[in-house]
Protein backbone atom coordinates (compact mmCIF):
# COMPACT_ATOMS: atom_id res chain seq x y z
CA UNK A 1 0.00 0.00 0.00
CA UNK A 2 0.66 3.70 -0.36
CA UNK A 3 2.84 5.40 2.66
CA UNK A 4 -0.27 7.74 2.85
CA UNK A 5 -2.46 4.37 3.59
CA UNK A 6 -0.21 3.30 6.43
CA UNK A 7 0.40 6.56 7.81
CA UNK A 8 -3.35 6.50 8.36
CA UNK A 9 -3.69 3.74 10.53
CA UNK A 10 -1.31 5.98 12.91
CA UNK A 11 -3.85 8.81 12.56
CA UNK A 12 -6.34 6.75 13.55
CA UNK A 13 -4.47 5.41 16.16
CA UNK A 14 -4.07 8.80 17.74
CA UNK A 15 -7.11 8.36 19.31
CA UNK A 16 -6.52 5.35 21.27
CA UNK A 17 -3.40 6.68 22.69
CA UNK A 18 -3.83 10.57 23.10
CA UNK A 19 -0.32 10.57 25.41
CA UNK A 20 1.73 9.11 22.29
CA UNK A 21 3.46 11.68 19.81
CA UNK A 22 1.74 11.49 16.43
CA UNK A 23 5.30 11.50 15.16
CA UNK A 24 5.91 8.25 16.94
CA UNK A 25 2.63 6.65 15.59
CA UNK A 26 3.43 7.50 11.92
CA UNK A 27 6.86 6.37 11.74
CA UNK A 28 6.19 2.73 13.45
CA UNK A 29 3.61 2.25 10.38
CA UNK A 30 6.56 3.19 8.13
CA UNK A 31 9.04 0.67 9.88
CA UNK A 32 8.69 -2.74 7.44
CA UNK A 33 9.72 -0.51 4.37
CA UNK A 34 12.08 1.38 6.56
CA UNK A 35 14.12 -1.60 6.88
CA UNK A 36 13.10 -2.74 3.37
CA UNK A 37 15.10 0.49 2.06
CA UNK A 38 18.02 -0.54 4.34
CA UNK A 39 18.43 -4.23 3.59
CA UNK A 40 18.31 -3.24 0.11
CA UNK A 41 20.74 -0.88 0.47
CA UNK A 42 22.91 -3.61 2.27
CA UNK A 43 22.03 -6.23 -0.88
CA UNK A 44 20.52 -8.49 1.88
CA UNK A 45 16.51 -8.13 0.19
CA UNK A 46 15.74 -6.88 -3.48
CA UNK A 47 12.14 -6.18 -5.08
CA UNK A 48 10.43 -7.57 -7.92
CA UNK A 49 9.75 -6.12 -11.38
CA UNK A 50 6.61 -5.36 -11.82
CA UNK A 51 4.23 -3.80 -14.38
CA UNK A 52 0.88 -2.28 -13.29
CA UNK A 53 -1.65 -1.26 -16.09
CA UNK A 54 -5.70 -0.82 -15.39
CA UNK A 55 -6.74 -3.43 -16.97
CA UNK A 56 -4.84 -5.84 -15.42
CA UNK A 57 -3.61 -4.54 -11.96
CA UNK A 58 0.01 -5.38 -10.58
CA UNK A 59 1.87 -8.40 -12.34
CA UNK A 60 5.12 -9.87 -11.41
CA UNK A 61 7.76 -10.26 -13.88
CA UNK A 62 10.11 -11.60 -11.45
CA UNK A 63 9.79 -12.33 -7.48
CA UNK A 64 10.94 -10.20 -4.48
CA UNK A 65 12.83 -11.04 -1.38
CA UNK A 66 12.12 -9.20 1.46
CA UNK A 67 11.37 -11.89 4.26
CA UNK A 68 13.68 -9.38 6.97
CA UNK A 69 11.10 -6.56 6.54
CA UNK A 70 8.13 -7.53 5.59
CA UNK A 71 7.80 -11.60 6.30
CA UNK A 72 5.05 -12.13 8.25
CA UNK A 73 7.55 -13.75 11.32
CA UNK A 74 9.79 -10.82 11.38
CA UNK A 75 7.11 -8.37 10.97
CA UNK A 76 5.98 -9.94 14.36
CA UNK A 77 9.64 -9.70 15.36
CA UNK A 78 9.75 -5.51 14.62
CA UNK A 79 6.48 -5.03 16.50
CA UNK A 80 7.71 -6.47 19.83
CA UNK A 81 11.24 -4.57 19.45
CA UNK A 82 9.75 -1.78 18.47
CA UNK A 83 6.85 -2.10 21.08
CA UNK A 84 9.80 -2.69 23.75
CA UNK A 85 11.56 0.32 22.53
CA UNK A 86 8.45 2.90 23.20
CA UNK A 87 7.98 1.25 26.60
CA UNK A 88 11.71 2.04 27.44
CA UNK A 89 11.06 5.74 26.20
CA UNK A 90 6.81 6.33 27.63
CA UNK A 91 6.59 3.86 30.27
CA UNK A 92 3.36 3.51 29.14
CA UNK A 93 2.04 -0.31 28.56
CA UNK A 94 -0.85 0.77 26.49
CA UNK A 95 1.09 3.29 24.33
CA UNK A 96 4.07 0.75 23.49
CA UNK A 97 1.36 -1.84 22.35
CA UNK A 98 -0.39 0.30 20.15
CA UNK A 99 3.13 1.60 18.59
CA UNK A 100 3.94 -1.89 18.22
CA UNK A 101 0.45 -2.76 16.65
CA UNK A 102 1.38 0.05 14.66
CA UNK A 103 4.18 -1.69 12.84
CA UNK A 104 2.40 -4.98 12.28
CA UNK A 105 -0.52 -2.52 10.71
CA UNK A 106 1.78 -1.89 8.01
CA UNK A 107 2.41 -6.10 7.37
CA UNK A 108 -2.25 -6.41 7.35
CA UNK A 109 -2.58 -3.94 5.03
CA UNK A 110 0.36 -5.17 2.46
CA UNK A 111 -1.41 -8.70 3.02
CA UNK A 112 -4.38 -7.31 1.70
CA UNK A 113 -3.34 -5.92 -1.25
CA UNK A 114 0.11 -7.67 -2.55
CA UNK A 115 0.61 -11.65 -3.51
CA UNK A 116 3.98 -12.07 -2.44
CA UNK A 117 4.56 -11.57 1.46
CA UNK A 118 6.80 -14.56 2.75
CA UNK A 119 5.70 -16.09 6.23
CA UNK A 120 9.10 -16.58 7.08
CA UNK A 121 12.08 -16.29 5.23
CA UNK A 122 13.41 -16.99 1.78
CA UNK A 123 11.67 -20.27 0.14
CA UNK A 124 8.77 -19.57 2.46
CA UNK A 125 5.71 -19.71 1.41
CA UNK A 126 4.43 -16.30 0.15
CA UNK A 127 0.58 -15.22 1.00
CA UNK A 128 -1.38 -12.13 0.11
CA UNK A 129 -4.83 -11.64 -1.00
CA UNK A 130 -3.68 -9.97 -3.94
CA UNK A 131 -6.19 -7.29 -4.22
CA UNK A 132 -3.95 -5.05 -6.92
CA UNK A 133 -2.99 -7.78 -9.15
CA UNK A 134 -6.20 -7.80 -11.20
CA UNK A 135 -7.76 -4.50 -13.06
CA UNK A 136 -11.28 -4.04 -10.59
CA UNK A 137 -8.95 -5.06 -7.59
CA UNK A 138 -6.73 -2.28 -8.57
CA UNK A 139 -9.60 0.09 -8.66
CA UNK A 140 -10.95 -1.51 -5.59
CA UNK A 141 -7.64 -0.53 -3.84
CA UNK A 142 -7.05 2.65 -5.01
CA UNK A 143 -10.67 3.32 -3.45
CA UNK A 144 -9.29 1.58 -0.27
CA UNK A 145 -6.61 3.68 -0.31
CA UNK A 146 -8.23 7.39 -0.36
CA UNK A 147 -10.65 6.04 2.08
CA UNK A 148 -7.85 4.73 5.10
CA UNK A 149 -6.67 8.35 4.08
CA UNK A 150 -9.58 10.15 4.12
CA UNK A 151 -11.18 8.16 7.12
CA UNK A 152 -7.47 8.45 9.09
CA UNK A 153 -7.75 12.47 8.86
CA UNK A 154 -10.79 12.59 9.41
CA UNK A 155 -10.74 10.54 12.84
CA UNK A 156 -7.40 12.57 14.11
CA UNK A 157 -9.44 15.74 13.59
CA UNK A 158 -12.21 14.74 15.73
CA UNK A 159 -10.16 13.78 18.26
CA UNK A 160 -7.82 16.81 18.11
CA UNK A 161 -10.73 18.68 18.32
CA UNK A 162 -12.04 16.98 21.17
CA UNK A 163 -8.97 16.63 23.19
CA UNK A 164 -7.81 20.56 22.41
CA UNK A 165 -11.53 21.68 23.64
CA UNK A 166 -11.22 19.79 26.90
CA UNK A 167 -7.76 21.39 27.90
CA UNK A 168 -8.79 24.68 26.65
CA UNK A 169 -12.12 24.73 28.97
CA UNK A 170 -9.12 23.91 31.97
CA UNK A 171 -6.84 26.52 30.94
CA UNK A 172 -4.33 24.77 29.70
CA UNK A 173 -3.80 26.42 26.85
Amino acid sequence: MDPLAHASIGLMAKSIVPKAPLWALLAATQVPDLLCFGFMAAGVEHGAVTQLDFEHGLQYLSPSSIPWSHGLFMCIVWSIVVAAIAFVFYRDRRTSIVIGLMVFSHWVLDFIVYLNIPLFFDNSQLIGLGLITSGPGLMIGIILEIGLIAGGIAIYLVTRKRTSSRYLGKGYF
